[in-house]
């Protein structure tokens, strides 16, 4: 059975049929699931009850990992032998959750790194694409302001509005102005302080030729900007200036 695990906008598991419903295991194991799917990779012992069982003396704490690995292992896969399992192994002191190619945090990252080393325009394009449609939303939300997702759930918003602007910036290239506004505004969303996308969807919107739109996003630019306490004078290439 080949599970997919996703990360981003929520967490679920889903087999080729159906999600899983993870409702029946204790809230405790789910977030186990769901940190060492975060952490698509091997990850220490002291980490792990570091990040979720704190507040125990060490021994207890261990004890209580081990009984939630052994709940997911029989949850994910009902009958294994002990020390069978395919999903989550134990390397000495670390614990993976085995994913292969099915996990959209791994699949984020490779797509991001992918468009930005890519050799030429169109392969990059496509990657930046890729990244955005698998970035469905925060990482873990239902994890809240937990101290060990919210670093990696701000780097990976700021890593998909990066690649929005780097495709508005393609786009343009590309002679895409529609395209180039489409994902100049998805940068927006994700940061509405992403000084690249405020620029690029001005120069799309000009080079679109609405420069009705220009000049409302332009004011809108300014506006912010004068919110950071940062002039505006200047701030923009002549070249993307409303006429």
């Amino acid at each position: 059975m080949t599970l997919r695990w996703f990360c981003f906008g929520g967490f679920r598991v889903a087999n080729d049929r159906r999600e899983l419903d993870l409702g029946s295991i204790r809230p405790r194991s789910r977030t186990l699931l769901r940190y060492l799917a975060a952490a698509a990779g091997p990850v220490h012992r002291e980490q792990i009850i570091d990040a979720l069982w704190p507040e125990m003396a060490t021994g207890t704490a261990v004890n209580s990992l081990h009984v939630a690995v052994s709940t997911l292992r029989t949850f994910l896969e009902p009958g294994i032998a002990r020390g069978a399992s395919q999903y989550i192994v134990r390397d000495g002191p670390t614990y993976r959750l085995v994913t292969g190619a099915h996990l959209d945090v791994a699949a984020f990252g490779e797509a991001y790194r992918a468009g930005r080393r890519a050799a030429d325009r169109a392969e990059a394009i496509r990657w930046f694409q890729a990244v955005l449609q698998i970035y469905t939303g925060d990482l873990l939300p239902e994890d809240g302001p937990a101290d060990w997702v919210v670093p990696e759930r701000s780097r990976y918003r700021t890593q998909a509005a990066d690649a929005a602007a780097m495709l508005a910036e393609l786009e343009l290239e590309a002679g895409h102005p529609v395209a180039a506004a489409r994902a100049a505004r998805r940068a927006l969303d994700l940061d509405d302080h992403h000084d690249a996308g405020w620029r690029l969807l001005i120069a799309a919107q000009v080079h679109g030729g609405d420069r009705a739109a220009a000049e409302r996003t332009r004011r809108q630019y300014e506006s912010m900007l004068r919110t950071l306490g940062v002039p505006f004078t200047s701030v923009l290439n002549p070249a993307l200036r409303v006429a």
